[in-house]
């Protein structure tokens, strides 16, 4: 990743109320990290559960007055909390005497796992305790006895505005779009401790798997401190050619060395006050890590070629989808600076432990995409989302942001469906074994280990070199060896 500067705004969709930087522990529905203006999201989805086909036909009238897209009717509570878990939804109505379970169940049950829908409930024979019940189960509104007209738009166009409601926009400047989507408990009390953090000088580990977005989460801590309105720099160490790394974070002066024709300023001091992110930081060598640590510990740095210390003040988020621990055991990072950059660990749940999320993302990837191809395409069938819940996803949200754009490429009609999915096979080690023959080298064995690999996992070199137990790097390194080989040959 080249340096940038990213400012960050936070884009709370429907049911944030609150301004972000001030109630993010109220947990939302969805939280957009965008680096961006705020982006208002076009869908509003109730779900109704009420038995009673005139108070039904009246509610739906007033919702898609006020501007709600889907509204979905149910008696029974189970299955409304069925579909509360496969659907986006934002509004949920309940009554208070359902014919399994009561309201009161369902609307705690609901609020317990997606805090931030807006909930009402209503009865025509409802008491004050019955009021207290559903207030404490999570609801926010309850219509009493009698189910007038007026008191129903009034409760239902309450909710629609909160939920349709933005916070104002910070005056920053337009940079690129990215959002990080959740509604899973434990990635709201990431966030949360994310937020409270952000504010403190604290150098933050953020950890977890491929395709989680971590980079998002840095810029959500950048977003929330004190120095948003400073440079937001950040540098991929496994994309720094190692020669020139030292140069890339500390800067050289002119004639440092051969091509050195002009001073240059890096990283650390293009960071300035602001916030610089080492991305993939266990890829970084071993004797740039000893010049990260002093920098970290003297807070200062010296460019090649000088000798005057220059002191920094930018905040440092270091970023690994590595097990750090196992790097610090094997050797290949310090012990020391991994205590140094571990102050604040903040480590991303995998999506396979984050279902709830998956429905949330794959509607927003397809009104996304279907958008931006123009197609008539609006819905995800339930045996397609089925099937998306079920699958392990490696790859996490990019990969499943790669099969929705997949599907409605491919896809046509209205839904998306399970044939339009093309899902990836989850990676495995390959069941042959390399070939062996007397008189091999060590170099030849490894070799052919390599390429069969490669060729198990269609050349995904990230996927490779953690089948292989080597960094991208060193698989980098391999691969060049052996294509200079060829052309020496």
């Amino acid at each position: 990743m080249v340096s940038c500067r990213l400012d960050v705004t936070l884009s709370l969709p429907h049911h944030w109320q609150h301004n972000c930087r001030v109630r993010l522990s109220e947990k939302a529905k969805f939280i957009f990290v965008t680096l961006t203006c705020i982006e208002k999201m076009r869908k509003i989805s109730a779900l109704l559960v009420v038995d009673d086909v005139r108070l039904r036909k009246h509610i739906s009238e007033v919702l898609v007055k006020h501007g709600v897209d889907r509204c979905e009717f149910y008696t029974a509570g189970e299955d409304a909390l069925e579909q509360v878990r496969k659907r986006s939804i934002q509004i949920l109505y309940a009554d208070l005497r359902l014919d399994d379970i009561s309201g009161v169940d369902l609307v705690r049950q609901v609020k317990k796992v997606f805090p931030a829908i807006y909930a009402l409930m209503g009865s025509t024979q409802g008491t004050a305790r019955d009021v207290i019940s559903a207030m404490q189960a999570g609801a926010t509104d309850f219509i009493i006895d009698p189910f007038e007209p007026e008191l129903i738009e009034k409760a239902f166009e309450r909710a629609v505005r909160a939920v349709s409601k933005h916070p104002s926009p910070n005056p920053i400047n337009r940079t690129d779009a990215k959002s990080l989507i959740t509604q899973d408990k434990a990635l709201f009390d990431l966030l949360n401790t994310a937020k409270k953090v952000a504010p403190s000088t604290a150098t933050i580990l953020v950890t977890g798997e491929s395709g989680t977005g971590k980079e998002l989460l840095a810029s959500f801590i950048h977003a929330n401190s004190s120095r948003h309105r400073e440079p937001y720099v950040a540098i991929n160490c496994a994309a720094l050619p190692e020669q020139l790394a030292e140069s890339e974070l500390f800067g050289h002066e002119k004639g440092a060395f051969t091509g050195a024709v002009s001073r240059k300023i890096g990283k650390f001091e293009s960071a300035e006050k602001g916030t610089l992110v080492l991305d993939e930081v266990t890829e970084m060598a071993l004797p740039l890590q000893a010049k990260l640590l002093r920098a970290l510990q003297e807070r200062e740095i010296v460019r090649l070629g000088n000798n005057r210390p220059i002191p920094i003040d930018a905040r440092v988020i270091a970023i690994s989808n590595q097990n750090m621990k196992k790097a610090v055991t094997a050797g290949a990072f310090r012990e020391d600076l991994y205590y140094r950059l571990n102050v604040i660990p903040l480590t991303i749940p995998p999506l396979r432990k984050r279902k709830s999320d998956i429905p949330l993302l794959a509607d927003y990837f397809l009104e996304r995409f279907c958008n931006r191809n123009a197609t008539v395409m609006r819905r995800i069938s339930e045996s397609a989302m089925e099937l998306l819940i079920t699958q392990p996803w490696p790859g996490n949200v990019r990969e499943l942001e790669n099969t929705i754009e997949r599907g409605v490429l491919i896809g046509s009609g209205p839904e998306l469906l399970p044939e339009h999915l093309i899902l990836e096979e989850t990676f495995s080690a390959p069941s042959h074994r390399p070939s062996i023959s007397t008189g091999m080298t060590v170099r030849e064995m490894e070799k052919e280990l390599i390429f069969n690999t490669l060729n198990a996992v269609n050349d995904n070199r990230t996927h490779a070199a953690k089948m292989l137990g080597i960094s991208i790097r060193t698989l980098r390194n391999k691969l060049n060896e052996y294509r200079e080989a060829m052309t020496d040959g």
